[in-house]
């Protein structure tokens, strides 16, 4: 059926075809990638973490996932932060930096504290291990002492001070103690958690950084960990900013790379790679054959005497007529079963001889044929064939030629 539309109709059915296999290629692709990253999702919680860091990105049991999940849940506004520490002038509310992976320098400190000074807050949690660490606690006199072994125990809190509201405990795990500014949380009569004043602004330092990680999800005895954060968190105004700076993270102002960082960016490389075959495949094939006309721009009668005209101031008289002349010898030589290269004269007393002996078969042409054959030896010889005898030389081609179609056109049908 198909061979009988007409080739326009053919062509669009093949084109609609085309595009309906690479649309479903495409959403078979996303659709891969998407089960792919949820499997991903799933098998990486029964995997061990390779490195640890408190990421609200990471939803990993060392990540803040969890935390960042229920302060959305009770109505607070949270979210990363990934920007300079010069724009939080733009922006009011608390920073948090829990286990930086990189410390503040001493610049981004100062850029941190003069934006916590004019009225916002700054959460700051980690083991403060080494010195360099400490740098932002050296510009608000607060100091670490690492004179602690606390594993997962359950320290007591001051149930009368509001933030501690439905906490009855905190579990903890650090080895460092803080000194500086209002105890919250004491150990051994050793603050942990220390609250203070810095301008209009205030500051949460503590030396348990994982006291919300997403493992104490999974133990309802350290739910009151999240609620104290909560309880703090709810004291502030503005949004709540997780830096994510400190963890490696920062917002890229290239599409590509924050396309690839997300499932459609795998989705746009399968694309781009489909594309890329199908091209390859489209240079190496010709395609259907299409017929083109493409008019002459003059009549056949002008072209014909433009090309006359070339050939004359040319002077390629010789040269036509021996391309012409050559091939119908030939021609001929096959016909008398004999050798192109033999002499002249031998090919002209065989053609006699063919002749004589079918007197009936073109009729005409005996006396010719000789002609045509000395003439064609005289035009190699000279240097310039007039138009006289290049007329005449070209008119016996013709009516050669003529006959001898004929001759093969009549021998045919009798085959037939």
């Amino acid at each position: 059926m198909n061979s009988l539309l007409p080739p326009d109709t053919l062509e669009k059915n093949a084109n609609r075809q085309l595009w309906w296999q690479l649309g479903i290629l495409v959403a078979v692709s996303a659709i891969a990638v998407y089960a792919s990253s949820a499997f991903d999702e799933q098998i990486q919680g029964y995997l061990p973490e390779q490195r640890s860091i408190s990421s609200t990105f990471n939803k990993k049991p060392s990540g803040l996932s969890g935390l960042a999940e229920v302060l959305r849940k009770v109505g607070l506004s949270a979210h990363p932060w990934l920007l300079p520490y010069r724009n939080l002038h733009n922006e009011h509310g608390t920073l948090v930096i829990i286990a930086p992976q990189q410390s503040p320098a001493e610049f981004e400190a100062e850029q941190i504290l003069a934006w916590v000074e004019a009225g916002n807050s700054l959460v700051y949690l980690d083991h403060f291990s080494f010195k360099m660490t400490r740098k932002l606690l050296e510009k608000i006199d607060v100091t670490v002492s690492d004179n602690a072994d606390v594993h997962d125990e359950k320290i007591p809190v001051d149930a009368t001070n509001s933030l501690f509201a439905h906490v009855p405990k905190l579990t903890l795990t650090t080895d460092t103690m803080v000194s500086g500014g209002t105890p919250l949380v004491l150990v051994d009569k050793k603050p942990v958690f220390s609250e203070l004043h810095y301008g209009k602004g205030k500051i949460l330092v503590g030396t348990a950084p994982n006291i919300c990680a997403n493992r104490e999800l999974g133990d309802k005895s350290s739910w009151s960990n999240f609620q104290f954060l909560v309880n703090w968190l709810s004291t502030v105004h503005g949004d709540i900013m997780f830096d994510e700076r400190c963890h490696g993270f920062s917002q890229s102002k290239n599409v590509f790379v924050v396309l690839a960082s997300s499932p459609w960016g795998a989705v746009l490389a399968q694309v781009f790679l489909i594309l890329a075959v199908a091209i390859c495949s489209a240079s190496q094939r010709f395609g259907a054959l299409k017929q083109v006309n493409e008019s002459r721009k003059i009549s056949n009668l002008e072209f014909i005497t433009g090309l006359s005209n070339a050939y004359l101031r040319a002077k390629a008289n010789n040269a036509i007529f021996e391309i012409t002349a050559l091939n119908l010898r030939n021609k001929i030589c096959k016909m008398l079963s004999i050798s192109p290269h033999e002499d002249t004269a031998k090919i002209a007393e065989a053609w006699t001889q063919w002749a004589e002996s079918n007197p009936t078969r073109m009729v005409g042409l005996k006396d010719i044929v000789p002609k045509f054959l000395n003439d064609f030896d005289q035009a190699l010889r000279h240097e310039n064939v007039n138009d006289a005898q290049f007329k005449s030389m070209i008119a016996d081609c013709d009516k050669i030629s003529e006959s001898m179609n004929q001759e093969h056109n009549t021998s045919l049908r009798k085959i037939i």
